[in-house]
């Protein structure tokens, strides 16, 4: 067996062996390797005009024939001539064009050249074009899966490669720029982008393609993720891993069977239990919606919410969009019931007859998705009242042929009859399909190792994966938790896990801070210290005082200004100590402020932050 690698410099071996150094000089070479990619075979002729242009016909003839017998001396039989023409066997060759990693793709047979057989030179030159775009587009389809599944860093290598093949290859600048922006660098993304147009100018004299503005435009005039690092570039997120990694890619493909110009609506239920990373993965999908131009309405139920209370929180969550314009006056005459903002904005409102707050909800969303591809996520919907279960799974029964995806998020069964009825339908006469977050197993947690301690060798890492395994019980929360403290300097010490961690059948929210590790609750401390001062203030507010205070109450506590204790908001989000919604903010989970507040903050604080927020009230 022949065995061709063609991708970098050409390398040949017979049978797993070097070649007979005679087939190695340089047109016999070419002769094997123009044959090798000539399946049909090629004429005595048209091989003496490619090869030896430059001799007379007998003396081309011979350089042939003696070049033959050094190819045969490796293809044996399988090289034949049929009258005049050559052909070599194809069940001869394994031809190892590309690897599988576009990364690893060098040139085709780079830097093997034949000067004087010009005519080869330019099937050389024809090959590595052609090869040189199949290997951009295969680029590109590794950097868009890439980032469907959340691998940010891999994506913007497979960007930044394809750019140096071609360096105005549009697809993979989009991206590029996606991967930028989804990490949290927009202004790296909008620099880039400038330089690149300029460029395209200069050199071609050409203008970037709509869609590619159309990016920029979102990337420029949109925040995609919930909060914001305290300076781009300084705070990157903990990578996906694991379960989320496969979870975010069907749901991006759910997202784009939505978004397609003849897209459909979908339906989403992300099941996990608290700390398995389900608010992360609703933001990771919305931030790909909003880079889409859609409309993303973002919801959190609650346990006290009635129909009313919820389509308020989400007309403050982004449906009261320009979209509503689209809809029935009756529809804009029943939300106005809940934000008479709308009837300013909305003049039909204004005296028409209610519609049902059911059928008014529903054709608001139909009035958005008709408009613009449109995600609402509602999180917690174990929580949901039956009414609020109802009106959901009406949305996407009732609007087929909408861009729509509703995106809902829950803890494991067992659950009420109302979201059991839903569950059974997501998937079935719900299009749509149910994802499930699972605890981090050894692999998943050497995978987040190896990214936040590249250093540690083999052994130091599996100790270390055994230790946090054991610690964090697999909850990813935990487990991300405990690998960032270790990166920052927190010694794991010897194990002296509570006697009964976890506890059977209770969740992380369940679990009292006693009852955790005490390198958990270290991990926590640790984190909580490496926040800036006005972030620590802010976040002993929320834990002390709740988050659904006014902004100007938690300001008034802590002793700073509002734009201050917004910037310090903005940062607990993006380091995912704090989620926010329509009322407020909320701790990731319950467990992280049960143990700011047993081993942080004392009670003469508690007592200072309450009087002083409670004199904004009075």
């Amino acid at each position: 067996m022949i065995v061709i690698r063609a991708h970098g410099p050409p390398e040949i071996t017979v049978d797993g062996r070097a070649p007979p150094p005679e087939v190695l000089w340089r047109k016999h070479l070419a002769l094997l390797l123009y044959l090798a990619y000539s399946p049909r075979g090629r004429s005595r002729d048209h091989l003496v005009g490619l090869l030896w242009p430059d001799k007379d016909d007998p003396k081309a003839r011979h350089s042939l024939n003696e070049a033959l017998r050094a190819v045969r001396k490796v293809a044996g039989a399988t090289l034949s001539s049929d009258g005049d023409q050559i052909r070599l066997s194809p069940e001869a060759l394994r031809l190892e064009d590309a690897p599988e990693d576009p990364l690893n793709e060098g040139e085709f047979l780079e830097g093997f050249t034949v000067p004087d057989a010009p005519e080869f030179d330019d099937w050389l030159s024809r090959e590595r074009e052609t090869r040189r775009r199949r290997q951009l587009e295969r680029l590109q389809r590794a950097g868009e899966s890439a980032l469907a599944r959340g691998d940010l860093d891999r994506a913007r290598s497979l960007a930044e490669h394809a750019l140096a093949l071609y360096a105005h290859h549009e697809p993979a600048l989009r991206v590029l720029l996606r991967a930028l922006a989804l990490a949290g660098d927009r202004t790296l993304a909008l620099s880039t982008f400038e330089s690149w147009t300029e460029a395209l100018e200069r050199e071609l004299s050409a203008a970037p393609e709509p869609a590619t503005l159309s990016l920029v435009r979102q990337i420029r005039d949109r925040e995609l993720m919930r909060g914001r690092p305290v300076a781009e570039r300084e705070s990157a997120r903990v990578p996906l891993v694991g379960p989320a990694c496969s979870a975010l890619e069907k749901l991006s493909d759910l997202w784009d069977e939505v978004k397609a110009e003849n897209g459909t609506s979908r339906m989403a239920l992300v099941v996990g239990d608290p700390g398995t990373g389900r608010t992360r993965l609703a933001e990771e999908l919305a931030a790909r919606a909003r880079l889409d131009g859609a409309l993303v309405v973002w919801t959190r139920v609650r346990a006290d919410d009635d129909l009313p209370r919820y389509w308020t929180g989400a007309l403050r969550g982004g449906l009261a969009s320009p979209g509503l314009a689209g809809a029935a006056a009756g529809a804009l005459a029943a939300l106005a019931e809940l934000d008479p903002d709308l009837a300013v904005r909305f003049p039909s409102a204004r005296g028409a007859p209610a519609l049902p707050l059911p059928v008014a909800a529903a054709a608001a969303i139909g009035a958005v998705a008709d408009r613009q591809p449109t995600l609402l996520v509602a999180e917690d919907v174990h929580q949901a009242s039956a009414d609020v279960l109802r009106a959901l799974e009406h949305i996407t029964s009732d609007a087929r042929q909408l861009r729509l995806a509703l995106l809902l998020t829950t803890h494991r069964p067992p659950w009420g009859a109302g979201l059991d009825a839903l569950a059974s339908r997501v998937g079935r006469d719900l299009p749509g399909s149910t994802i499930s977050l699972e605890p981090f197993d050894g692999a998943v947690i050497d995978q987040l190792i190896r990214w936040a301690l590249p250093n540690y060798g083999t052994e130091q890492r599996a100790r270390t994966v055994r230790r946090i395994l054991a610690d964090s019980a697999g909850n990813p929360f935990l487990a991300v938790e405990l690998v960032r403290a270790v990166h920052h300097g927190l010694a794991l010490g010897e194990p002296a896990p509570p006697a009964e961690w976890p506890a059977a059948l209770r969740t992380l929210d369940q679990t009292l801070p006693s009852q955790l590790p005490e390198s958990v609750r270290a991990a926590l401390r640790l984190r909580y210290r490496m926040l800036p001062e006005p972030a620590q203030r802010t976040l002993t507010a929320v834990a002390v005082l709740g988050g659904d205070r006014p902004i100007a109450a938690l300001a008034r506590a802590v002793e700073l200004g509002t734009p201050e204790v917004e910037r310090a908001l903005d940062l607990l989000e993006w380091e995912r100590w704090l989620v926010g919604d329509d009322r407020g903010y909320n701790f990731v989970t319950r467990l992280a402020r049960e143990v700011l507040l047993a081993d942080m903050v004392t009670g003469g604080l508690k007592r200072r932050l309450k009087e002083r927020a409670d004199e904004v009230s009075r």
